[in-house]
C-alpha cells in the first residue's frame, strides 16, 4: 500500500499531548513533532484510522508536491504539468496561501496563477464527472511558500476535526473540543482507578462528553478524503472502541438551567452524565473518587458579577478547600497566573500555557497530597 507524507495540525502548546494520543491510538511509520503540528509518514489505512480516532489534532494535510519557485511563469509551468487527477475530485478547489521570505509574496496573484494552471491541466487530463453526479464539495489545498520553496498540500479533513458531529448545542463561550479532549486526557491518562469526573461550571458539557468519547471511533460527519480519487469507492466504517479514560460517571453543574435541559435532551442516555442547575461556588459537591475540571467564565464573553479575580479566587478556594477533589484541572487567562499558586494540601502536577480563542491561557492540574 502506498505511503504518504502527512502533516497533522495541532494547536500550539498541545503538540506533546497530540503525539501521545497518536502513538497510543494509531502509530505511523515515521513521526516528527514541530511547532504547530506533527509530520508523519503513513498509508491510507492509517489516514482512515486517524480521522476516526484522533481527538486532539485540528486537521490532517497530505503533502502532494514540493519544488523551488522564484517567478510566476515557473509556478504556472509546474502546476500545469502536475498530475491533478491523482488528487483532485472537484474542478474548483479553494486555496489557503501563505508566504514568507520569498520572491513570490502576492497571494492574490499566486492564486490566479494556480487557477490558470489548473484550467490548462484539465484540458489534457479531464476530470471524472463524479463530482457532478455525486455532488462532491470543493476541496481545499494549502500552498506554503517559504524561502522560495513551495509546498502544496491537500486537506484530507474538511471541516476541522473538533467539529465531531456529536454535540450541536453550545453555550455562549464553548471550549473547543480539541482543547477539551487534550485537557481531560492530561488530567486522567495516568490514573489506575475509575473516578467521577465533575465540571462545576460545565456550560454545554464539552469537557464531560470529550472525556467519555476520547476512546470512541466517530464518523458522524464526512471527511474530505472520502471523495478523493485515491479513496473513491471505499466505505469508511467505524472502528471498535479503545480502552476508555477511567471515568465511571460524570457530573456537570451550571447556572443556566435552560441550556442544561437542552444538552441533556440532546445526549439522551448515551453517556453516564448527570447535569444539574446549581451554583457550585455556594453548594457543596460530594462524589466518590472525585476528579474536577473547570473552564470558568473569565468575564470576556460571559459576564460575571464583580471583579474577575475575586470571583475566580473565591471559586478556586471553595473547590479545593471544601470539595477537595483528588485532582483539579483549571483553565485560566495567563495574566492571572500569580493569583493561583500553592493551594494547601495539593501539589502542582501540570502548568501548560496555550491559547484558547486567541486568548493566552494556562491549564493547571493540582493533585491532592
Amino acid at each position: 500500500m502506498s505511503s504518504y507524507k502527512l502533516f497533522i495540525i495541532v494547536n500550539p502548546g498541545l503538540e506533546d499531548l497530540a503525539r501521545e494520543e497518536l502513538e497510543s491510538k494509531c502509530p505511523p511509520v515515521t513521526l516528527e513533532v514541530i511547532k504547530g503540528g506533527i509530520e508523519v509518514e503513513a498509508d491510507l489505512a492509517w489516514i482512515e484510522k486517524a480521522h476516526l480516532l484522533l481527538k486532539i489534532p485540528t486537521r490532517i494535510l497530505m503533502r502532494v508536491t514540493e519544488f523551488k519557485v522564484r517567478d510566476f511563469p515557473k509556478l504556472h509551468q509546474k502546476m500545469a504539468k502536475f498530475p491533478w487527477n491523482t488528487v483532485l475530485s472537484h474542478p474548483k478547489p479553494s486555496w489557503e496561501i501563505t508566504c514568507a521570505k520569498s520572491r513570490l509574496n502576492h497571494t492574490g496573484r499566486i492564486e490566479e496563477t494556480l487557477v490558470s494552471a489548473l484550467e490548462e491541466a484539465m484540458v489534457k487530463q479531464p476530470l471524472s464527472r463524479d463530482w457532478e453526479k455525486k455532488n462532491y464539495p470543493p476541496q481545499s489545498f494549502y500552498v506554503r511558500i517559504v524561502d522560495d520553496n513551495l509546498t502544496l498540500s491537500l486537506d484530507l479533513t474538511g471541516e476541522p476535526l473538533y467539529k465531531r458531529g456529536l454535540q450541536k448545542i453550545k453555550g455562549e463561550a464553548p471550549l473547543r473540543e480539541s482543547f477539551a479532549a487534550a485537557f481531560v486526557y492530561e488530567l486522567l491518562k495516568d490514573l489506575n482507578h475509575e473516578v467521577t469526573l465533575v465540571d462545576p461550571m460545565c456550560g454545554s458539557g464539552t469537557l464531560l462528553t470529550e472525556a467519555l468519547t476520547f476512546h470512541k471511533s466517530l464518523h458522524l460527519r464526512p471527511f474530505a478524503f472520502e471523495t478523493a480519487p485515491f479513496y473513491k469507492g471505499k466505505l469508511l466504517r467505524n472502528l471498535p472502541d479503545l480502552t476508555p479514560l477511567p471515568v465511571e460517571k460524570a457530573l456537570g453543574f451550571d447556572l443556566n438551567s435552560e441550556l442544561l435541559a437542552k444538552v441533556q435532551h440532546e445526549i439522551g442516555n448515551d453517556f453516564p452524565i448527570i447535569l444539574q442547575a446549581r451554583d457550585s461556588v455556594l453548594a457543596p459537591i460530594k462524589a466518590q473518587n472525585m476528579v474536577m475540571i473547570c473552564n470558568p467564565p473569565y468575564g470576556e464573553r460571559i459576564k460575571i458579577d464583580g471583579k474577575r479575580g475575586s470571583f475566580l479566587k473565591e471559586a478556586w478556594k471553595k473547590f479545593l478547600e471544601s470539595d477537595k477533589p483528588l485532582r483539579f484541572g483549571w483553565v485560566l487567562p495567563s495574566d492571572m497566573d500569580d493569583l493561583f499558586k500553592n493551594p494547601e494540601g495539593y501539589k502542582l502536577k501540570t502548568k501548560r500555557p496555550t491559547r484558547n480563542g486567541g486568548l493566552a491561557v494556562t491549564y493547571w492540574i493540582w493533585e491532592r497530597v
